[in-house]
């Protein structure tokens, strides 16, 4: 009985010591977006949303969409795949499945990138914009989501001076965690509504060397930074999205869609890279951590695809968080 005691004492030790080595409480998840062939509340979304959990995602973050027709229009509306009865079952796919679900919404310009938003009348499309996610908000609160992203790398309003209002109005109807996520370092340096805000938020699409002391050094640099900024202002910092393809050469211009480069499929440095990231990123105390991205449909990704999306490829091991830590 002595010696069993002697053991037990030491594996409390070892056990209490190898805790105190964990990675500081951070949580993980992916954007998820919809594919037409498996929407939200189909048996194919919820398969989708288990695998998602299985590979270690604690939250799941639902992309809804706005849509304008051109840059300078005035009248974003609610995406016509974001209803609010989707919205409603796809949140509902992401708790039955164990993860916290949370809002992502996201604006869409045919032919063209979130951030050219640039409307003629800045306080018209505040109010407009306002409108369009209104049910969105709605819905969240109903559902009792903890956090929404109110507006997605928006490059183009960030300097504007409807925030206050804007975020106001919000609060008055949502009373959750608010976000806005900025793309990337640069511009998440340069935003100044931060203060409206419950997080610091950003898209991490950097592009980086090849060799790994290069890599580490650019990623180092940038979570430095970062955790300053989140110092700054005194808010927790989230990377929002961090996306890598699963092909070659692409860590030199790693925002490039498979549509506009074509390269071999590569799963190893999508792995590589991302663990990389995942490792220096929550060692400076990114507390938050979500990848692009996972689709509703779960035959989606494979060892085929050379596409962002990690599913049933190597780089889902993104998604578990570091066991020790000894930097």
């Amino acid at each position: 009985m002595k010696r069993l005691g002697l053991i037990l004492g030491f594996l409390l030790v070892i056990s209490g010591g190898l805790f105190l080595l964990r990675s500081p409480a951070y949580w993980t998840s992916a954007n998820i977006k919809m594919s037409p062939d498996a929407p939200w509340g189909s048996d194919a979304a919820r398969a989708s949303m288990h695998s998602l959990a299985a590979a270690g995602a604690d939250r799941g973050l639902l992309v809804a969409f706005t849509w304008q027709d051109r840059p300078e229009s005035d009248t974003p509306v609610l995406g016509s795949d974001s209803q609010p009865e989707t919205i409603r079952k796809g949140l509902r796919d992401i708790r039955a499945a164990g993860m916290a679900p949370v809002l992502k919404i996201h604006l869409w310009i045919p032919g063209h990138w979130a951030g050219e938003v640039a409307p003629a009348h800045p306080d018209l499309w505040f109010d407009n914009y306002l409108k369009a996610i209104t049910p969105l908000l709605d819905v969240a609160r109903a559902e009792d989501v903890k956090t929404v992203f109110v507006g997605t790398e928006m490059r183009g309003v960030e300097t504007a001076t409807q925030w206050p209002a804007f975020v106001r109005a919000v609060r008055a109807r949502y009373a959750g965690t608010l976000v806005y996520d900025t793309d990337g370092l640069d511009q998440a340096e340069k935003f100044t509504h931060w203060d409206l805000f419950d997080a610091v938020a950003t898209s991490l699409y950097t592009a980086l060397p090849n060799d790994r002391a290069g890599r580490l050094a650019t990623m180092t640099d940038v979570a430095q930074h970062l955790r300053a900024l989140g110092k700054r202002w005194r808010r927790p910092v989230w990377v929002a999205e961090l996306g890598i393809r699963s092909g070659e050469d692409v860590l030199r211009r790693p925002w490039l869609s498979p549509e506009q480069l074509h390269v071999p499929v590569d799963l190893q440095i999508q792995k590589t890279a991302l663990l990389e990231w995942r490792d220096v990123l929550t060692r400076h105390g990114v507390s938050g951590l979500s990848i692009w991205c996972w689709y509703t449909d779960p035959m989606d990704g494979g060892p085929d695809n050379s596409d962002f999306t990690i599913q049933r490829k190597p780089a889902e091991a993104v998604l578990h968080r570091p066991m020790f830590r000894f930097q």
